[in-house]
């Protein structure tokens, strides 16, 4: 029950801002999944149980508050919480909808890196960047970010397998004609409108929403200058570089920078970290919007980079996944 007199149940186990959502509430949120505490409510009365106590928002200090992420926790007892404003209808930019999805294809794009393409129970409604949480078990729930434009029943993932994590080894196990839940859009990286530069930054399968982003320039004739840079480790996981050059290749003003660390016969590009590629180009491009997606060490060190050349923080935008 929230503070402005409206109630709504929670099933076992199921997250306070799903419940909500699903009774027509709309509260406040942005990942979906406990990192940027968008979503934290006060505790007015009752008890909550956490579903993923070690989630990044979750402060020692939350707890002497009375404060809890809704996106990560469930009802204990009956409650009453406080958020800082509730709707009836969604934000533009987060239309959070459930789907029931049935694998549909695999692709084998590089070494142990898949794309995933998933057929929709309706056509999904989200903007290129943001990314979907797939229900893949009991308690199994992780976000993958969608590498196709919207406006199809069709959904595809760029993924990669990591050995012995249960998110990872239960996507690579799935088969086609297998059916799962998910819920999408989540997340805060999708193109702005604006005149000034755009900067696309990948790491490894951080290409799946920067694929999104420079299909969605491509296809709609953006005018403004957008410069890709894309690194990986070896040519072979390099994935996706062709429909990246044809791209860049059909739009209007682009120019495409790639990275590897250990390079083949013939790599005329950089070779080292995807922040070697980029920081030479920083002094022309520091007025740009800059989007950019990989793992933590990658995202950090290019944020890192960003901060020390002076850009704003309002014109970065980024998705840091592990």
């Amino acid at each position: 029950m929230a503070t402005t007199g409206e109630s709504f149940e929670v099933r076992e186990g199921e997250p306070i801002l799903a419940a909500a959502r699903r009774a027509g509430i709309w509260l406040p949120f942005e990942c979906g999944w406990g990192s940027c505490g968008t979503c934290k409510v006060t505790l007015l009365d009752g008890e909550v149980d956490l579903l993923f106590p070690d989630a990044p928002a979750v402060q020692t200090r939350d707890a002497r508050r009375r404060r809890t992420i809704t996106c990560q926790a469930t009802a204990r007892s009956d409650l009453t919480i406080k958020p800082s404003w509730a709707s009836d209808r969604p934000r533009e930019e987060l239309p959070t909808a459930d789907h029931r999805a049935e694998l549909v294809e695999v692709e084998e794009l590089g070494p142990g890196i898949r794309r995933f393409g998933f057929r929709l129970d309706a056509p999904a409604t989200y903007r290129p960047g943001q990314y979907a949480i797939l229900q893949l078990g009991p308690g199994l729930r992780r976000c993958y970010s969608m590498a196709n434009l919207p406006g199809s029943t069709l959904v595809e993932f760029i993924a990669k397998r990591y050995p012995g994590r249960p998110g990872s080894e239960g996507l690579f196990a799935s088969t086609p004609g297998q059916r799962l839940a998910l819920e999408l859009p989540y997340g805060d990286m999708w193109l702005r409108p604006g005149t000034r530069p755009v900067v696309l930054i990948a790491g490894g399968t951080g290409i799946s929403p920067i694929l999104a982003l420079a299909r969605q320039l491509a296809a709609t004739g953006d005018a403004r200058a957008v410069h890709l840079f894309y690194g990986a480790n070896t040519r072979a996981e390099l994935v996706c570089w062709e429909e990246l050059t044809a791209l860049a290749a059909a739009m209007p003003d682009a120019t495409l920078h790639g990275a590897l660390l250990r390079p083949g016969p013939g790599w005329t590009h950089t070779t080292g970290f995807v922040t070697e590629a980029l920081e030479p180009h920083l002094g022309r491009l520091v007025d740009s919007d800059f989007y950019l997606a990989g793992p933590p060490p990658m995202a950090d060190a290019v944020l890192a980079l960003l901060r020390a050349h002076g850009v704003q923080l309002d014109r970065i935008h980024f998705d840091r996944f592990g």
